[in-house]
């Protein structure tokens, strides 16, 4: 498995997973602050100049670990209902912030995004233009299909859905969000968007 980079040579897909299942597994064991990218490089048997040429640093591996976009933009579905699309919604928010590598990395990445404009840029640009504009056209999708006019911003909403279950998993810590906190957002989160003003 191979990706080509900048028009350069093929990258071997072999190291970056390599690197970024030895980062989540790092994660989990010593949090953000503890993680080097030398006991990286280590534990994925390549070396840091190997990671610098991927990821300029922590905070940008960090980055690419717990903000997956697959799990943020998983596959369409084309008949799902507004509620379908609410609870796919729920469910990856809860994945992403469940994750134990995330519990561990969520503050010390925070951290470093005000001094690093360039990490703040790529977390935000990414979530701004790919992932809510593609959660926002499921919801208005998926609320025609049902015959329901949207009575907010679906992009507050998916906001509401990705603040509210961050705080969650700050305020809770160690409990897990389980499934009457998920069914009690999803049935927020749709009363919300199909509400009669």
């Amino acid at each position: 498995m191979s990706r080509t980079v900048g028009g350069g040579r093929p990258r071997d897909g072999r190291i970056d997973d390599a690197v970024l299942d030895a980062a989540r597994e790092l994660l989990s064991e010593v949090g953000y602050n503890g993680l080097t990218l030398t006991e990286v490089a280590a534990r994925a048997g390549t070396s840091v100049p190997a990671i610098r040429r991927r990821w300029p640093g922590k905070a940008h591996l960090v980055h690419h670990v717990v903000f997956p976009t697959a799990v943020a933009v998983p596959p369409r579905n084309p008949t799902a209902t507004l509620a379908d699309e609410v609870e796919a919604i729920v469910d990856a928010c809860a994945a992403i912030f469940s994750d134990s590598a995330m519990r561990r990395a969520i503050l010390g990445l925070i951290s470093d995004l005000g001094p690093q404009t360039d990490v703040k840029a790529q977390l935000t640009d990414e979530l701004r233009d790919i992932v809510w504009p593609d959660l926002t056209e499921r919801l208005q999708d998926a609320a025609a299909r049902d015959g329901v006019e949207v009575s907010e911003d679906p992009t507050m909403v998916i906001e509401v859905a990705f603040g509210g279950t961050l705080a969650a998993v700050l305020l809770r810590r160690n409990e897990r969000l389980d499934d009457a906190w998920r069914d009690s957002m999803r049935r927020t989160l749709h009363a919300v968007l199909a509400a009669r003003v």
